[in-house]
């Protein structure tokens, strides 16, 4: 699958997720990302404005991230993907994204959806393709997030991505959301291994079922990888012989890390990150 040369990330780099420092400027967040030892970044359209807002250029961007030796990895979120579908009032177009991903020489866009019933599949999938034919043009990567609930939930971003076709799409894999979904794995080992092309890692209690208030939950109660009772180490390991070359992406929402400096916690969470890692590899 192609990607961005300019943001060379492997499945043994580490990115941090704006969830884990959802408050954190644009300087504040790349400097944490490389005190915390990762390589890369995910950015919303919203820190991306946030940082014009604070007076810095696109090139003055480019140059920080270059300073720092951080890329970008991916641009969150693209829910205005398809007509029809329903989003909030801020929700940026797909104009935006492509506009900030290519600003920031970005390696792919995040698709996202809310709540509701799968779209229809073969609708779904020519306007999803057409998309992939844009991003391929710009030399970047699209992929679903799947969560439960969501009118993408991971049979159907499967379902999708099989009838576009598209090599330059894929999945992007929660740990929060796989452990929530109902013979997640199963659905995972269906998919070609190069088709999980982003990941959002994190810890979780054990769980059964989705919470009943899910977004609350999802936004607020994640914890540090290796601090519960998600088997993270058995996953890195599957992951890594399905084929996936995907970097390993950490995203915490969480009460607690948000009241937390920004460099702290890409200390603590890039410390925890190389823990699972070692033990991935010395399984």
């Amino acid at each position: 699958m192609p990607a961005r040369t300019d943001a060379p990330l492997g499945p043994d780099d580490l990115v941090l997720c704006a969830g884990t420092i959802p408050n954190a400027s644009f300087r504040e967040r790349v400097a944490a990302a490389r005190s915390g030892g990762f390589a890369g970044i995910s950015l919303r359209v919203r820190d991306h404005a946030r940082a014009r807002a604070d007076g810095l250029s696109d090139a003055d961007m480019r140059a920080i991230l270059a300073e720092h030796g951080v890329a970008v990895a991916e641009i969150e979120v693209l829910s205005a993907w398809r007509p029809g579908v329903r989003v909030g009032r801020s929700a940026p177009s797909a104009d935006e994204v492509f506009t900030v991903a290519a600003a920031v020489g970005a390696r792919s866009i995040c698709v996202v959806e809310g709540p509701g019933e799968p779209p229809p599949l073969d609708e779904a999938a020519r306007t999803f393709g057409a998309l992939c034919d844009r991003a391929a043009d710009a030399g970047l990567l699209l992929h679903f997030e799947f969560w439960p609930g969501s009118a993408l939930d991971l049979a159907t971003c499967s379902a999708i991505l099989a009838a576009a076709d598209r090599p330059n799409a894929g999945l992007t894999v929660d740990a929060w959301h796989l452990a929530r979904t109902a013979g997640g794995m199963d659905l995972l080992r269906a998919l070609p291994g190069e088709r999980i092309v982003a990941l959002q890692l994190c810890d979780s209690p054990a769980v059964s079922e989705p919470e009943p208030d899910y977004m609350q939950a999802t936004l607020t109660q994640r914890l540090v990888p290796g601090e519960g009772a998600l088997d993270l180490v058995g996953f890195l390991r599957w992951l890594r012989a399905s084929g996936s070359t995907a970097p390993l992406g950490v995203e915490i929402w969480s009460t607690e890390l948000a009241a937390t400096s920004a460099e702290d916690v890409a200390v603590r969470v890039g410390a925890a990150m190389r823990r699972l890692v070692a033990a991935r590899d010395a399984g």
